[in-house]
């Protein structure tokens, strides 16, 4: 049988864990807000630049249109963003008029699927999205 102070002592550990996987998050939420709010405001080939890159080569494989021709076709969103959520090296911004995904690169974050909204056969339904 475990000791009391056993116990208290590995739920202090893990709360620790914990709290320190929520602080990491909490620092990466400027970064991964800035991201979404570039996308978000920004022209086409803005757009393009902050795909991550297997959503671009998605978005360039599947559609018979350019990028730039493809993101332009999302509807514009404001930058204010509602909601932030960040696990590890992935995230999801809620602004006014999307949801996004981002995933963290080796070069920043960058947009894993903008123009999302809730789906009832699946979590989300995404405009534009990777494999």
């Amino acid at each position: 049988m475990l000791q009391p102070t056993r116990v208290r002592a590995r739920v202090g550990v893990i709360g620790s864990g914990l709290v320190l996987l929520a602080g990491c998050a909490s620092l990466q939420q400027p970064d991964v807000e800035r991201v979404a709010a570039e996308f978000a405001t920004g022209d086409a080939a803005a757009r393009c630049a902050l795909l991550a890159p297997a959503t671009l080569a998605a978005v360039e494989r599947t559609a018979s249109a350019a990028c730039a021709q493809v993101v332009a076709e999302l509807a514009p969103s404001d930058a204010q963003v509602l909601g932030t959520a960040v696990w590890g090296d992935a995230a999801q911004v809620r602004t006014g008029a999307d949801t996004l995904f981002l995933t963290r690169t080796s070069a920043g974050w960058k947009v894993a699927a903008a123009g999302c909204v809730p789906h009832e056969d699946a979590p989300y339904e995404c405009e534009v999205d990777g494999p």
